[in-house]
């Protein structure tokens, strides 16, 4: 169980399990920066006649907002309407390999600080409440590593960055812009909101030769 710097480092597991699913079917996101050696050359290698080319993975950020008859709409943006205990985000990175645990650092530097802080003994809050770092063990499924947080009073609009180190490697960074939205009209499409990092997502491959993660 992960702990909050405000709202922005609420877990959200039932979340994340529908956006597991979803992120499956979405068609349109992100181009993959960089690939594992074994899965570039599995695509390099692979002919039509022996397996179909092999998909592009990638590692996304994502948005969700619950409407009114409780449906929620997902986007792949990392432009995050600031609807209080409406919108949701979070991000998903492609590690490969099997199910397994794995050390997660992640470092959360925002451009304003929080109202409220609540952290627990996994997180390190500055004084400034503009950065937080949380260490922990996370579950890599089905290839797949992702977090999740919810939208609540006193988030800070402005760039919320996540700096992502897994098992002691950097291996990426997402870049979020939380625009508020002053009549919280629940039908806001985070796509219309002016974000200047739209998509500004990176991930880096293992440094040490055979690292599955």
């Amino acid at each position: 169980m992960s702990v909050d710097f405000a709202s922005v480092l609420t877990k959200n597991r039932g979340y994340i399990g529908a956006m597991r699913t979803l992120a499956n079917r979405l068609l349109v996101g992100l181009t993959v920066v960089a690939l594992t050696g074994v899965s570039m050359a599995m695509a390099q290698t692979a002919t039509p006649a022996d397996k179909p080319a092999a998909k592009p993975v990638r590692s996304i950020p994502y948005v969700s907002i619950t409407g009114d008859d409780g449906r929620q709409r997902h986007y792949e943006t990392n432009a995050i309407p600031l609807l209080f205990n409406r919108a949701c985000f979070g991000w998903r990175m492609y590690l490969g390999g099997p199910n397994r645990i794995v050390s997660l650092k992640e470092v959360l530097t925002t451009s304003q600080p929080a109202e409220q802080v609540i952290a627990g003994p996994e997180t390190e809050v500055s004084a400034d409440k503009t950065r937080a770092t949380t260490r922990m063990s996370e579950t890599v499924q089905d290839g797949v590593l992702q977090r999740s947080w919810c939208i609540i009073p006193g988030d800070p609009p402005g760039t919320y960055t996540y700096d992502i180190t897994i098992d002691g490697e950097p291996r990426g960074e997402f870049v979020f812009c939380a625009i508020e939205v002053p009549d919280q009209n629940v039908n806001t499409d985070p796509r219309d909101l002016s974000c200047p990092n739209k998509f500004n997502s990176v991930q880096r491959a293992p440094t040490r030769p055979g690292s599955a993660s």
